[in-house]
């Protein structure tokens, strides 16, 4: 490994291939480095953001810089057509229109949205374009993923969310979001329609991508919201694999 930038991607390989991070020995073991060197060049990734200290642990984890790098990649255009099989799936799965979204420059736009082929009964079509953060399953279930601090300042420009108590209720609904792993939306936006959304988690990144499933409420909430939602999240897995492949 006589070449520097070789060893620090072994370096960063090593850091985002341990959930919890490393410890200095346990770095130079994984990348076969002497601790001499391996401190040093952590350290110089420490002064670009692309390694941080986590304060609870010690151990070295990546950092804002490189995490910000690597969702960038992944809401690029070009990747926006691993969502188009797991439309299908979900439409086929569960017979009304699937959609996604994903958050870029602080909105969280519905991208795309697919309806079922058949044409005998009438299907919601959702549009796509911004959505309102609070309100819609789509915002909900990336917004969730989000820090807290990052979701109160995206909300305080909004004029009708009512003040700090409207925000508090807000931010619970969005901490159940997080450990129920789906977001609702029944008739917040149009009334008699009812939406559910699952997150599309990247590793340990979420926040990024939703996926759900639209329609009339009288029929999406005449079925169990957890066969709905295991749909949802094998969608969600099926678009995962698209955004990673090479």
């Amino acid at each position: 490994m006589s070449n520097p930038l070789h060893r620090y991607h072994v370096i960063l390989h090593a850091i985002a291939s341990s959930p919890q991070g490393l410890g200095l020995a346990e770095l130079a073991a994984a990348t076969s480095l002497p601790r001499s060197t391996a401190h040093r060049m952590a350290n110089s990734l420490r002064e670009i953001d692309y390694v941080d200290i986590d304060p609870g642990t010690g151990n070295y984890v990546l950092g804002n810089g490189i995490v910000a790098l690597m969702r960038q990649s992944l809401m690029q255009d070009k990747r926006l057509a691993a969502f188009r099989p797991a439309l299908n799936l979900i439409v086929h799965g569960l017979g009304e229109t699937a959609f996604f979204a994903r958050f870029l420059d602080n909105r969280v736009n519905l991208v795309e949205a697919l309806t079922p082929a058949a044409r005998d009964r009438l299907y919601i079509y959702p549009g796509v374009g911004g959505r309102p953060l609070d309100k819609c399953s789509s915002s909900k279930a990336i917004l969730a993923y989000r820090s807290p601090d990052e979701v109160e300042t995206l909300l305080q420009p909004d004029d009708d969310l009512g003040g700090h108590e409207r925000l508090d209720a807000v931010l619970e609904e969005l901490h159940r979001v997080s450990e129920q792993g789906y977001a609702v939306c029944d008739g917040e936006i149009d009334e008699g329609v009812y939406s559910v959304s699952c997150p599309v988690i990247i590793g340990e990144m979420g926040g990024l991508y939703s996926v759900g499933v639209v329609g009339p409420a009288a029929r999406l909430k005449d079925r169990n919201v957890n066969e709905i939602v295991s749909v949802l999240q094998a969608g969600a897995a099926l678009a995962v694999e698209g955004l990673l492949a090479p």
